[in-house]
């Protein structure tokens, strides 16, 4: 997964600690829509069918996939897109995705692409996310961006990983995504104080200007 980023984009640690967990421990799946790929999980495949994990399968894009992805969103109107946007899964049944956004002062931030049109960060650093993993919600998307104040309808998910990023950070898991989030701006939103939000609506407006 590392070697698919860009120069600009090294992986984080925390997520290279979290793939290593990932083939450690064999919480894999193979790839429907890609073959010879494999899906990380934050358990097995059994329990991700069973509903006793968060339903977030990681697979960073290629700079092909990434480009294609951009140019969906935007156009031509950001230059060497696959620089700045790279899918790394998939986080909701509805199309919804995160990746690493490179932001303007060149710092790899976690972002939320909804199917719906929803834009925002996802915390402020990569260890953020994955607290944010760890609190249980059947989804990131879904209740977990509409209704963050709330916490996750069933306990128990992620158990396993909990324990794990537990151990190894010395880390508190919140109650609910209010707990690591900051302002979700709605769909619809006419403004966001979201930098990222604002970053998407920029290179929009642009590609609609020159349509």
């Amino acid at each position: 997964m590392a070697d698919r980023l860009p120069a600009t984009m090294p992986l984080p640690q925390e997520f290279r600690d979290l793939f290593d967990w990932m083939e450690a421990n064999g919480y894999f799946m193979a790839s429907g829509a890609y073959p010879g790929d494999r899906l990380g999980l934050l358990g097995t495949e059994d329990e991700l069918q069973s509903g006793l994990v968060t339903a977030i399968l990681f697979r960073v894009a290629t700079p092909e996939q990434a480009r294609e992805h951009g140019q969906a969103w935007f156009g031509e109107t950001v230059p060497n897109i696959e620089d700045r946007l790279v899918l790394f899964a998939r986080t909701g049944g509805d199309g919804s995705h995160v990746g690493f956004w490179l932001d303007d002062e060149g710092r790899t931030q976690i972002a939320h692409l909804g199917s719906e049109g929803l834009a925002c960060l996802l915390g402020q650093t990569p260890l953020d996310f994955l607290r944010l993993l760890a609190i249980g919600y059947k989804e990131i998307s879904g209740d977990c961006l509409y209704a963050p104040d709330q916490p996750p309808g069933e306990g128990g998910l992620n158990a396993i990983y909990r324990a794990w990023l537990v151990e190894r950070y010395g880390i508190t898991i919140p109650e609910t995504a209010l707990d690591l989030l900051g302002e979700i701006p709605d769909a619809f939103a006419e403004a966001s104080d979201d930098p990222f939000w604002r970053w998407v609506r920029k290179a929009q407006d642009e590609r609609d200007r020159g349509a």
